[in-house]
Order: structure tokens, then C-alpha cells, then sequence
């Protein structure tokens, strides 16, 4: 039989005001009733304290909708995993049984679910999350849903999603695979006649359930307003989920009675009218005698007053910055195999880990064998390790979406993307929703994963697979971005970045792949380089010097694949003009390394920032920015792509992108200039 959590979860955790409400009564008729009329009064109640101006923001009620989250919290298992969205009220109320700690958060409130930082749209209790991006929930709880299937539990994941939602495109990727890797998730959509205002006939084309179809996905549809059809349909699709270890949709047809959020409502009034008339709560109310009706409406409108003194009473939330990874510095002293290339290196990275880490999966397009992914990354890892090494379709913004939601449910997934360029097709995952669950949910809900990534140009491969997007993605909070450079062992790297409990996007030049990695000596040379590591920070610096005093009359600040360009210049700018050139290597750039830069702050007088990526906005104008923040150097300037696309032809890509012989030049002109 179907555990009943929905009336357990208060037992198992924190008694509160809500079981007062379910004292004395009879039969589960009544307890349903009340379950449904709470919803309804909460959702009323906060359209009057917005009325009032006790609240602030927006709310979107599901006025007109509970007794699809009623009924679906009754098949609820405890380890499942709920995510919600916009309208998650209902859902919430339903699952917790604590609207007070709901309508708290939505006050700003400490006792808040998430402390104040969520609000009405992302919050979580339990298993349960929800976030306010149309659409973007859905890959997270097929990913969440995969991971219980990939650690072998009969737990599923359910998500709710409204009919203007089908408009998004990561929602059809997310039925794809989740059909394809057979991943136990339910899918509920709930039909409410509109998406904000637009009617569904004129954003939804065809049938909904067609599109569970089209993905071989099995579904059914029922009247969302009819509590027993309802009971029956969701008990069949959560019967099905758990036992088939497949998914399926489920379109519960009903009708939002309020506005879509707070008082914007242009529908026709006698369109709402007649729908009041198909009331879920009203017509579930007409089972009970009116004498019954009436003392457990009183019981609950007393409930909503009690519980919204509270929180008027109650201190409001205090201010919880994001955390800084400023942690103690990876110390991994573990043997490295000597390889010929880099590629070679990040190969046996990725051996290591799935070898040593039984709840990591690698996944993306065209990474099993034979072929082994574009660059030969993970060339013979799904013939020795099938089930860790994952094909995945063309599907950047899902399989994105997908890691967030194993990562948040125990599975440490490391996602390819083929080309840097394609990684802008996942920043909605990466900037709404990985960047923010820990901050939003609390540290217990930690999204640690990888994105893996060849950046940058120099192969002659055009416009949209030649970029160097960096500078996209070092101003989201809360995720870590590191760069291999000549200098930085891959598989060091890799070994910090599993270390973190955070996103990790692993910016990999793909110049590198065929080059040696650089080693510094025992006496601390690289060559004629005189080298010192600075690590107050996972990734350590390095700044390289022709001195062994290390006097510079410049200071090129670089990554990547533009390391070997700077010593090339520094190395030229010393033979033919007798200038002397430091040079340091950062090997993260979110957050910068600032304590580095500390440490040898008296190096560095005139600071030029060395990039492949293009110059407005870019890594550069952080690096400088951040300098001058901290009084250190005297002077600076930039040296970057011009703000254009990269030409195909190799000789027009020379132009653009900038080497030794453009760095060297720039550094003759400043001297000249003093």
C-alpha cells in the first residue's frame, strides 16, 4: 500500500498547529476537506495581507487548483522527491503540513522555510523544492529522479508544470531523455486554462497529452476539480512510475479561479464566474453535512489567524551573503602518471575518478567508445566503466538541468560540452538555478558537479566554435570556474574541483590538448623562468619570472592557452629590448585569486591583462578592476580579442586573436610611454 506521508511528515518531524485541525475528526472525507480548505484560506489570506501591504514582491496563488496538490501528496512516499514551481503553495502546503513556516518565508520572516532569501516561488522542505524559471525544474527532477534510479531505490520524482510551460524547449529535451534512459519521474501539468493571460487554445498547439506520446511517454488526463477522479488517476500514475520504473504525464484539467498573481486579471468575468461554479473545494464541501462545513471552517479560518499573528510577531530574516570559497588550499600530493599531452592527462583524470568514485557518471554527446568524444577526453572509458560514462542527445540546457538535479540528490555527475560555445545554451541552469539552490535551500542542498569545456580558438573552426566565453561566467555567484593552463596539472585540477561543494566549470583550452604540460624543476626553474606557487586559494598561481629577483618593468596576468603567448613575449621583450616581464598564470578565475595577487603585489607596477576572449567586459576589466581596488600597480591596460566574431580562415583568425608578437608590441608601447 501506498505510504500516506502527507499525514506522517508532521509526526516525523515537528509538531505543529496543523495537527489541532485534524483532532475529533471522523472520516478521511473530513481530513481531506480540511486539507483542501486550508489551501484555499491560506492562498486568500495572502491577497488580503498584500491588499494591506504586509507583503511585498509578487505570490501566485492556486486558487482553484488544490485538489490536484491534494491528491497527489496522498501517493507521496517519504525519500521521494517533489519539485514545484511558480504556483507551489498548494504543493507545499500539502506536503509539509507547516503553511506557517511558508507564509513566514513569504513575510521575510527568520522562521521562514528558507530564512527569508526565497520567498513566495523557491522554496524546500524535505524533498520538496520549487523555483520560479518556467521550465527549468523539469531536467532537475529527471535528474533527481535518475539518481534514485541510478543507487537502486523504488523512489521516484514528481514535477508540476503548467500548461504555458510547454512552451519551453528544455521541457520536451527532459521528456526526451527521460523516456530514453527509462528514468522513474512524473510528470504532472496542470492545465489551468491560461499561461499568465494568454489563453492555452493560443499558446498550446494540439493535445498535451500528444507531446507524452510523441516520446513514447504513457499518460492519461483527468478533471483536475473532481477529488475522487483525481485520487483515482493519480494513484494509477504513481502506481505506474514506481513499479514500471518509466515516466508519465498526467494532465489534471482545471481552472485558476484568482489572478495570476495578486490583481492582474484581464479575463472575462463571467468566464470566471462560470468556473466558480466547478469550485474543487466548494462541491467536496457538499459531502459534508453544513453543521460540519461550518466547525471545520471556523477551525480553519482560526488556524490562518493564528499563524499569521505569528509571523507578524516574528523577527525578520537576517542577511546571508553568498560564502566565499576562501577555504584551506587543496594540498594533493597523490602521484600523476607522465603523459606525452595534456588530453592525456584529463583522460586519465577522468579514468581515476569514475574508477574511485562509484556515484560519479560523465556524461555528454558522443562521449562513449569507439569514438570517444570530439577531442578523445574520454576515449575507453565506457567500454571499461559502461554505467558511468553516459551518451547523451544535443541537449546542453537538459543535461545541465539534469546534473542539478543529481547533484542534489547524492550523484556527482560531469557533464561535456563539446564546444565552450554551446555552454551559453545551459546558462539558465547555471546562472537560476545550480548558482542558487545551495544559497536559496540551505547547505544541505549542495549542487557539486563539473562542466567540463574546450575553449578558444586557433583551429580554424569559426564563429561558434572558436570562442573564449569566460568572461560569461565568472560573474555567477556561487559557481567556480577554473582554467587549465600549461602549468596546472588536469588531473590535479580535477581532484580539487571534486573536492568542492559547489558547480565547477573546468574551462580547458583546447590548444592545450596536444600540447606538453610545463614542469617546474627543483630548484623552482621553468626553463630560464624563475617560478614561485601562491595558493591562498583550491587552485594555486604561478608567477613566472626572467629574474631571479623577480623585477619586472611589466606584469602579464594571464590563463589558459595564452600562457605560453605571454612567456613568448616576455622571453623576446628580454633578448631584442632588454625588458624585463613577469608573468602570472591564474588557474581560477571565480572567485579571483586577490590573495595572490596580494603576495606579490610588489612585483607588479605596470599590470597588463593578457585574454583570448573578446576585450569589452571581459576577464581582463575584472582583473584590472580588482587591482585598483586594492592599490595594486600603477599603471594598466588590456590586451584582447577585438569585440567581433572569429573569422573561419586561419589567417583572418591570426588577426583577431591575440599572441606574442601583439603582447610584446603593447608592452614596447607602454614602456615607451612612462
Amino acid at each position: 500500500k501506498e505510504l500516506n506521508f502527507y499525514f506522517t511528515m508532521v509526526k516525523k518531524t515537528k509538531t505543529g498547529k496543523y495537527d489541532i485541525l485534524l483532532q475529533n475528526l471522523s472520516s478521511d472525507l473530513e481530513k481531506t476537506y480540511i486539507n483542501l480548505l486550508v489551501i484555499r484560506r491560506f492562498e486568500e489570506n495572502l491577497l488580503r495581507l498584500f491588499s494591506e501591504n504586509k507583503l511585498f514582491g509578487t505570490t501566485h496563488t492556486c486558487i482553484g487548483q488544490e485538489a490536484v496538490a491534494v491528491t497527489s501528496m496522498e501517493c507521496i512516499k517519504e525519500e521521494d522527491i517533489i519539485f514545484s514551481n511558480h504556483r507551489c503553495h498548494g504543493h507545499f502546503i500539502a506536503y509539509s503540513h507547516h503553511p506557517e513556516y511558508l507564509l513566514k518565508e513569504i513575510m521575510g520572516k527568520k522562521g521562514g522555510v528558507c530564512e527569508g532569501r526565497g520567498g513566495s516561488q523557491h522554496i524546500r522542505y524535505h524533498n520538496f523544492y520549487s523555483n520560479g524559471i518556467q521550465g527549468g525544474i523539469v531536467p532537475n527532477a529527471v535528474g533527481a529522479a535518475w539518481a534514485e534510479k541510478l543507487k537502486g531505490t523504488d523512489n521516484i520524482a514528481v514535477v508540476f508544470l503548467g500548461d504555458g510551460t510547454l512552451g519551453q524547449g528544455i521541457v520536451y529535451e527532459s521528456l526526451n531523455i527521460a523516456s530514453l534512459k527509462d528514468v522513474p519521474v512524473l510528470f504532472i501539468v496542470e492545465e489551468n486554462g491560461y499561461a499568465m493571460s494568454t489563453k492555452t487554445a493560443e499558446a498550446v498547439s494540439g493535445e498535451i497529452t500528444a507531446r507524452a506520446q510523441a516520446f513514447n511517454i504513457a499518460f492519461d488526463s483527468v478533471d483536475g476539480n473532481d477529488v475522487d477522479a483525481l485520487r483515482n488517476s493519480m494513484g494509477t500514475a504513481y502506481r505506474y512510475v514506481r513499479e514500471k520504473r518509466r515516466p508519465f504525464m498526467l494532465a489534471a484539467h482545471t481552472y485558476r479561479l484568482a489572478a495570476h498573481s495578486k490583481g492582474d486579471d484581464p479575463r472575462d468575468t463571467d468566464e470566471i464566474s462560470e468556473h466558480w461554479l466547478r469550485d474543487p473545494v466548494e462541491n467536496y464541501g457538499k459531502k459534508l453535512t453544513e453543521e460540519k462545513r461550518e466547525m471545520i471552517s471556523q477551525k480553519v479560518d482560526q488556524f490562518i489567524s493564528d499563524i499569521t499573528e505569528e509571523a507578524e510577531s516574528e523577527e525578520t530574516a537576517a542577511s546571508c551573503p553568498v560564502k566565499s570559497d576562501k577555504t584551506e588550499p587543496a594540498r594533493l600530493n597523490a602521484s600523476v602518471p607522465d603523459f606525452r599531452r595534456c588530453i592525456e592527462y584529463i583522460n586519465y583524470a577522468l579514468l581515476e575518478t569514475v574508477k574511485n568514485n562509484k556515484n560519479v557518471i560523465v556524461m555528454g554527446e558522443d562521449i562513449c567508445d569507439p569514438y570517444g568524444g570530439a577531442f578523445k577526453a574520454t576515449k575507453g572509458l565506457s567500454t571499461e566503466y559502461p554505467d558511468q560514462i553516459i551518451n547523451m542527445p544535443i541537449s546542453e540546457a537538459a543535461m545541465c538541468g539534469i546534473s542539478v538535479g543529481m547533484a542534489l540528490n547524492g550523484i556527482y555527475p560531469i557533464m561535456e560540452v563539446m564546444f565552450g560555445d554551446f555552454i551559453t545554451l545551459a546558462m539558465d541552469q547555471l546562472v537560476n538555478h545550480a548558482s542558487k539552490y545551495q544559497w536559496v535551500y540551505g547547505d544541505e542542498a549542495a549542487v557539486p558537479f563539473m562542466v567540463r569545456t574546450p575553449m578558444g580558438g586557433r583551429r580554424g573552426y569559426g564563429p561558434t566554435h572558436s570562442q573564449s566565453l569566460e568572461k560569461l561566467l565568472i560573474g555567477i555567484p556561487n559557481v567556480m570556474v577554473m582554467a587549465l593552463s600549461p602549468l596546472h596539472n588536469p588531473v590535479e585540477l580535477y581532484r580539487m574541483a571534486l573536492q568542492q561543494k559547489k558547480p565547477v566549470i573546468m574551462v580547458e583550452n583546447k590548444v592545450l590538448y596536444t600540447k606538453r604540460l610545463m614542469t617546474v624543476d627543483q630548484n623552482g626553474m621553468l626553463g630560464d623562468f624563475h617560478t614561485k606557487v601562491i595558493c591562498n586559494h583550491i587552485v594555486p598561481t604561478y608567477l613566472l619570472s626572467l629574474n631571479k629577483d623577480y623585477h619586472g618593468e611589466a606584469t602579464l596576468i594571464t590563463y589558459g592557452g595564452m600562457t605560453q603567448e605571454c612567456m613568448d613575449a616576455a622571453m623576446e621583450l628580454m633578448v631584442e629590448d632588454e625588458i624585463s616581464v613577469n608573468v602570472i598564470v591564474l588557474g581560477q578565475l571565480s572567485e579571483m585569486p586577490w590573495e595572490d595577487m596580494e603576495r606579490v603585489r610588489e612585483t607588479i607596477h605596470l599590470a597588463i591583462s593578457v585574454e583570448e576572449g573578446t576585450v569589452s567586459g571581459g576577464i581582463g576589466a575584472e582583473i584590472i578592476a580588482g587591482l585598483c581596488e586594492r592599490g595594486i600597480g600603477k599603471r594598466y591596460a588590456r590586451i584582447a580579442a577585438p569585440d567581433q566574431p572569429i573569422p573561419n580562415s586561419l589567417f583572418l583568425e591570426k588577426e583577431v586573436l591575440p599572441d606574442a608578437e601583439n603582447i610584446a608590441d603593447k608592452v614596447r608601447t607602454m614602456i615607451n610611454e612612462q
